[in-house]
């Protein structure tokens, strides 16, 4: 009868835990195993209800199978409730194992087992035949090893920690224990029904210690934790060595950045396992701590170390050893090393653009030459510059200057009006000048129309900007192309970005240079227009109104005389203006010297009255800068003979012999003295200069009335 009124109190007791227990488990993740143990001790109470309900004691074999089923089942709860609440405390490697699957596996196999061994008629006659039956001595054995395990796992645990926090743990310590002690009075002998009894209560009380003790405040941590597992699962490197430099303990980070095992680093000399650190703890000698850099080999690569050395002191401040921690600083130093790498892959990129700048004759080459450089710097398959300019309208429109990659029909596309307005409306609708990056043309919402056209899965738009001190102004766009889908990250983007704004920096220097020239040009010719064609002009009119004035008073007048000076004034004045005219066009010496020179020479000289012949070798071998500097040394020349000399034959010679070349230039005019004359005037400075440029030398003979000589000697092409 007592047995029945405390089974209603155990029920109630029960349902009390049970609740608390469910709220628990939402709260804690270890909470999961004792929700599994309420389930258990639930059938327990169920199953023992109904036995006493129905009263037959047929059913006693029933009864006793479910009583072995939950004792086994609650003490696997039990186990695995201590291992995920403690499974900090030691190596994971060597706890995590009874989580697994296999363990789950065996624990349910050996249950399974003794529920089949018990209602299989001929082996139950066998092990359970009797109440201390074979059968019921393995089952008490199995629960009295797995209570045993989850005893030891908790006393592990908090023998660990100070003794304050063993006795505020101690809910969980009695939990676990009161199990054992149940179960070691059921081996004296009782009956079925005061075993369950017993069972049920301990477990309850089990349960209630277990959910007590993870949702105490007084307990400091709800899983404890342990130097052991800190150390352990550090990620940093930790070792100790003693005071003679022998490895005392090393942990499995350690291990692995050494790649060694601690079995053959034990004992031994930190210098003899580390050959590359000679001295590496002699530098902390009289610091407390020291901080270093160093670099290993393990077994796989090379890892780069952030090493921190520490003194261990006793209360006497006596030296015992060292503690070393290794931070692995691999991975910041391999992007410390990638930003480098980008930083001087950029710096070389816009060497190569400055470079390209100063070296081309014009916009188009020095742009040919960038979109060459930038499209292979970035693994793009095509670049596409655009510039701004104005047209008949003063309207201000996009035009395609240079390209790489592209087809002839792509090129002929791009030319046309509609990508071009498209880009510049976005151009002009970025306000921000924030680059375009496009990696999915269906997604991307800000295309400019016509691009997706072109089969590249990834493009990327880079204003070209002028930065100014009062406004910043747009003078054209970049557009790469790639035909895989690898977008263009931010690294690359900001790389860009930064050659882009030299490109355009570069481009308003040269349109500023370009300016700069044509204006001093303008200026030059205003200047030689009036010193020349202005004057003769000038003395023909003075001569015509001189002899117009002498006719009107009657003098006498020699007409003869007068028009011979009007032709000659006439013709100096015709000679000068084709030279100027001449001189409007540009220089292009990609026909040659020879070539270049004949041209001249008709175009001027021919039509001047003047018999001009040249004379040249076949095959001229020379470089570009000694063809230039011939040239504008030839075209000074020609320039004084047309203006000073008043020749009626000049001659250019071009010899080669077998390490020079000579030109020669020759006239029978009028000549000079060459210790009197002001030589600045006729440009002799600049034909020397210009000589001495390409390691040239410069003769000149004259005299008045014998005509002038010019000689310039240049080393062949090797």
């Amino acid at each position: 009868m007592f047995l029945e009124y405390f089974s209603v109190l155990l029920i109630t007791i029960f349902a009390l835990i049970l609740g608390v227990t469910l709220i628990l488990a939402k709260k804690y993740a270890n909470a999961v195993s004792l929700w599994a143990l309420a389930a258990i001790i639930t059938i327990w109470i169920v199953s023992y209800l109904l036995y006493k309900l129905v009263d037959t004691p047929s059913l006693i074999k029933e009864l006793a199978s479910i009583h072995y089923l939950c004792m086994a089942g609650a003490a696997i709860a039990q186990l695995y409730f201590s291992l995920s609440y403690t499974y900090r405390t030691i190596w994971m490697n060597n706890r995590t194992w009874w989580l697994n699957r296999i363990a789950i596996v065996f624990f349910i196999l050996v249950s399974a087992i003794i529920q089949a061994i018990y209602w299989v008629e001929p082996l139950r006659m066998i092990f359970f035949s009797t109440r201390d039956g074979i059968g019921e001595q393995i089952n008490e054995i199995y629960v009295l090893n797995i209570l045993v395990a989850s005893i030891v796992f908790f006393v592990d645990t908090f023998a660990r920690k100070p003794r304050i926090h063993f006795f505020r743990a101690g809910t969980i310590m009695i939990g676990a224990v009161i199990p054992f002690i149940s179960r070691l009075v059921a081996i004296f002998g009782v009956g079925v029904e005061t075993d369950i009894f017993l069972s049920i209560l301990s477990y309850s009380l089990a349960l209630a210690g277990f959910s007590y003790g993870i949702s105490s405040n007084r307990l400091i941590e709800t899983t404890p934790i342990t130097r052991d597992f800190v150390v352990e699962g550090m990620d940093d490197g930790w070792m100790v060595v003693d005071r003679f430099n022998r490895v005392l303990d090393l942990n499995s980070s350690a291990e692995e950045m050494v790649g060694l095992s601690q079995e053959k680093i034990y004992g031994k000399p930190v210098d003899q396992i580390l050959p590359d650190w000679p001295g590496i703890l002699k530098s902390s000698q009289g610091n407390k701590e020291i901080e270093m850099r160093r670099s290993v080999k393990s077994q796989k690569d090379w890892r780069y170390l952030n090493i921190r050395i520490s003194k261990l002191t006793d209360q006497s401040n006596a030296n015992f050893g060292y503690l070393i921690l290794w931070r692995d600083i691999t991975g910041r130093k391999m992007a410390d090393d990638a930003r480098q790498r980008a930083r001087d892959e950029l710096f070389v990129l816009l060497n190569a653009v400055s470079s390209a700048a100063s070296r081309s004759m014009n916009l188009e080459d020095f742009l040919s030459e960038a979109s060459y450089q930038i499209v292979y710097s970035f693994q793009s398959q095509a670049v596409v510059i655009f510039l701004t300019e104005e047209d008949h309208g003063s309207q201000t429109k996009l035009v395609l200057k240079s390209q790489f990659g592209l087809s002839p029909d792509q090129i002929k596309e791009m030319n046309q009006d509609k990508i071009a307005s498209s880009v510049y409306d976005w151009l002009m609708e970025n306000e921000e000048n924030h680059p375009l990056i496009i990696s999915n043309f269906n997604e991307s919402m800000d295309v400019p129309a016509g691009l997706k056209n072109f089969g590249f899965e990834s493009v990327v738009l880079i204003p070209l900007i002028i930065y100014t001190q009062h406004e910043n102004t747009v003078i054209g766009c970049l557009c790469l192309g790639r035909h895989d889908n690898t977008a263009y990250n931010q690294d690359e983007v900001i790389r860009l970005t930064t050659i882009s704004n030299q490109i355009a920096t570069l481009i308003d220097n040269n349109r500023r240079r370009q300016f700069a020239i044509a204006l001093s040009e303008r200026q030059r010719l205003l200047r030689d227009l009036h010193d020349s064609v202005s004057q003769k002009l000038y003395g023909l009119v003075a001569l015509t109104e001189a002899a117009q004035a002498g006719i009107e008073a009657g003098s006498e007048i020699a007409p003869l005389q007068v028009l011979t000076r009007i032709g000659e004034n006439a013709r100096q004045a015709v000679k000068e203006m084709r030279l100027f005219l001449y001189e409007m066009q540009p220089v292009d010496l990609k026909d040659g010297l020879v070539s270049t020179l004949h041209h001249r020479l008709v175009a001027v000289e021919g039509r001047a009255d003047i018999k001009a012949r040249l004379l040249a070798d076949e095959d001229i071998q020379l470089s570009k800068d000694k063809e230039i500097a011939l040239y504008y040394i030839a075209q000074e020349a020609l320039n004084n003979i047309l203006r000073h000399a008043h020749a009626k034959t000049v001659s250019i010679t071009l010899k080669q012999t077998r390490l020079n070349v000579i030109l020669k230039i020759i006239d029978d005019g009028r000549g000079f003295d060459i210790k009197k004359i002001d030589q600045g005037g006729l440009g002799l400075p600049n034909m020397k200069q210009r000589a001495l440029q390409v390691n040239g030398k410069f003769k000149i003979v004259s005299a008045p009335g014998e005509g002038t000589k010019i000689t310039i000697v240049v080393g062949r092409k090797s």
